[in-house]
């Protein structure tokens, strides 16, 4: 086979796993993160400091496990340029073989009008001048530079991987999409104040998501719907987190009118959206019944995937494969679940790691070598 038949092979194989057709094999894709350098010579630091180390330990990676597609390519933590900046909200810790990010309240909960009324303003006097304190004009310049290493980092690997490794990419980073709850959550409050804010300043918060919305997200969601991404495996792409402390009834008031004017759109114009839940989706699942097959692909992490699966005949699922099986159990037993999962969840699965593989005991090498080997020839 040609290796430009090898990539169109997989970008087939991925769309016809979305669309729930059957096919005659399942979709292999990495769910690898940090785990990779763990798995490399190189200590976490080294690898994350230093793009040419990096890229070694991507392409080790895939030579030596062979994936279909990459969530990641050793790109998802680009801290030279925050460090640039003087940031200090991480810390990369050898000893202990972790990345640890800190909760931080980048605005006040009184600020929410002065985001309402002008945020590039507000981030810039308020939000940046809080998470770099000590920002000299050599700093920006430096960040900058930074910023452009990153980005050509970045470019270099997806063409590679499709070029030389015919590798299709998960998604077009312009097709990327986030709910303005989210920016809230992740970057602006903080996980605890979010958490106190649904309950105290609810209509200053639903102000800013709706504004956000209208002014930011649909914009957004039009760019991207229009953009040419036969060559991905996914049309947009949707990261999902702050839903983790909304309770159901929250969910419906906060998260789900905007997300469900999303999806309608990427249904009206024949796409498809892959939406990566960290934490759980199962107390949600009455919200996706009556979305029409084969444009939702839905990436669970901490749910019983079986279960979501009779719930949602009309999703198509991604993950499965846990991290507890993967670092405790034998190759036996992960061949075996893997064989389980493939048999139960029949067309429209995508095989993937249930979380973001990141830490040493998330897994073995020599269960990755096992599982990866019988899934090609499954």
């Amino acid at each position: 086979m040609s290796d430009q038949n090898i990539y169109e092979d997989r970008i087939k194989l991925f769309k016809d796993t979305i669309e729930l057709k059957k096919t005659e094999r399942v979709p292999n894709l990495s769910n690898f993160f940090t785990w990779k350098i763990l798995d490399s010579p190189y200590k976490l630091s080294e690898a994350m400091n230093d793009y040419d180390k990096m890229e070694r330990v991507v392409c080790d990676f895939h030579e030596r496990y062979h994936f279909d597609a990459y969530m990641d390519l050793g790109t998802r933590n680009p801290i030279r340029v925050t460090d640039a900046l003087g940031g200090g909200d991480h810390e990369v810790n050898d000893k202990t073989e972790s990345i640890n990010y800190y909760d931080h309240v980048l605005m006040k909960s009184d600020e929410y009008q002065e985001l309402l009324d002008n945020e590039v303003k507000f981030l810039w006097t308020k939000v940046f001048a809080r998470k770099f304190p000590d920002t000299t004009p050599e700093k920006l310049i430096n960040a900058v530079q930074e910023l452009m290493a990153y980005g050509q980092f970045n470019d270099k690997m997806t063409n590679k991987f499709v070029q030389e490794y015919h590798c299709p990419s998960v998604f077009n980073m312009n097709a990327v999409l986030m709910h303005p709850f989210e920016y809230l959550h992740n970057n602006y409050r903080g996980i605890k104040e979010v958490s106190i804010d649904l309950r105290k300043r609810r209509t200053e918060l639903k102000d800013v998501i709706e504004k956000k919305f209208e002014t930011q997200m649909l914009p957004a969601l039009d760019a991207a719907l229009d953009l040419d991404t036969s060559a991905y495996v996914c049309d947009t792409y949707f990261p999902m987190l702050a839903h983790a402390i909304l309770s159901p009834k929250q969910f419906e008031d906060i998260y789900w009118p905007q997300l469900k004017q999303i999806i309608d759109k990427v249904v009206e114009k024949d796409k498809t959206i892959y939406i990566f839940c960290e934490s759980t989706m199962l107390r949600f699942k009455d919200f996706f019944q009556d979305i029409p097959k084969g444009h939702v692909i839905l990436h669970l992490e901490q749910d019983d995937i079986f279960e979501i699966h009779k719930e949602l005949p009309n999703i198509c699922l991604a993950g499965g494969m846990t991290t507890d099986l993967l670092g405790n159990g034998t190759p036996r037993q992960c061949i075996d679940y893997s064989k389980k999962l493939i048999d139960e969840l029949g067309n429209g699965f995508i095989f993937s790691q249930n979380k973001m593989v990141s830490f040493r005991n998330d897994c073995a090498r020599e269960n990755l070598l096992a599982v990866n080997e019988f899934i090609r020839n499954y």
